[in-house]
């Protein structure tokens, strides 16, 4: 059987339990638990289910001061910074996915998604697969074999041609295409007349923007409206293409520590993840034990 690697990204399930969950539990400084409650549930719930003996989580903590940032002003700019409640929250969940025994990492210059793609290339290229565990599209880009997985916790997994399929555009060439595409979530403007539709049937036609610089003749037969002006559209607006695919493209180049880079999962400390919580009662703790029981083995 294929070595697996599961790579979360831990921010996208903090955040949906940060906005969905209810307040139930409360720190020593009056702090809501909420998303700590929804993160831990949902982690064990995860290794309850797959049992995987390599997993890396991956933490952002790069927002308004990574080398995205650096690059473009505008990228992700609309995003507010965590209050403190939130802060506090994010940091209990990487404790308890520590006291978990799972490797963790963050880096202030590159995000969560940069991690994810260092460590998933390597094992690549030791010829193992792996499971993306998020619902980040962008995170589509690091699924290069049949083998590879892209799965939201709690739903089933979707091969590599599976999501190609369904959104229609290859997974190699995403990152180009959201840099034609744009991406208003980041902050991405993208090709100015040019929308989601057009540019999936040009990356169709074409693997990459350097395919189609090389070839700007051939837009003008593709089957979209407005197809012979896009030669002229591309090349005034060259520069700011390759400049939002630095954006878009995932980097897979991040210095990460040997345990994070092949996701060595130790035994846990089960003793230390109400610390770890910032307090949420040990009778919950234990519940969320009991009901995942087989969250803490594997092999």
């Amino acid at each position: 059987m294929t070595a697996r690697l599961y790579c979360l990204d831990a921010s996208i399930y903090i955040f949906r339990a940060y906005f969905s969950q209810p307040a139930q539990f409360y720190s020593e400084q009056g702090y809501s638990l909420h998303a700590v409650q929804g993160y831990l549930t949902c982690l064990l719930r995860f290794l309850h289910a797959e049992q995987p003996s390599r997993v890396l989580v991956a933490f952002d903590e790069s927002l308004g001061q990574g080398f995205r940032e650096a690059l473009y002003s505008g990228y992700k700019s609309q995003r507010a910074l965590p209050d403190d409640e939130l802060a506090f929250q994010l940091r209990c969940c990487r404790a308890v996915s520590e006291a978990l025994g799972l490797a963790c990492c963050a880096d202030e210059q590159f995000e969560a998604d940069d991690l994810l793609a260092t460590a998933a290339s390597a094992a690549q290229q030791w010829g193992d697969a792996v499971t993306v565990l998020s619902r980040d599209k962008d995170l589509a880009q690091i699924l290069r074999s049949d083998a590879d997985r892209l799965q939201d916790i709690g739903r089933d997994a979707q091969t590599r041609l599976a999501w190609q399929m369904e959104k229609g555009v290859n997974c190699e060439a995403l990152a180009d295409y959201l840099a034609v595409a744009g991406d208003r979530v980041d902050g991405i403007p993208g090709l100015p007349g040019v929308g989601e539709g057009t540019a999936k049937v040009i990356f169709q036609h074409f693997s990459s923007l350097e395919a189609i610089f090389n070839n700007l003749d051939a837009l003008a037969s593709l089957p979209v409206r407005g197809a012979k002006g896009l030669a002229q559209r591309f090349s005034q607006h060259r520069d700011a293409l390759f400049l939002y695919r630095q954006l878009t493209q995932l980097r897979r180049d991040v210095p990460l520590d040997e345990r994070c880079l092949q996701g060595l999962r130790y035994p846990a400390e089960v003793s230390a993840i109400g610390a770890a919580s910032g307090g949420l009662p040990e009778a919950l703790i234990e519940r969320l034990l009991a009901r995942y029981s087989r969250a803490l083995n594997w092999g």
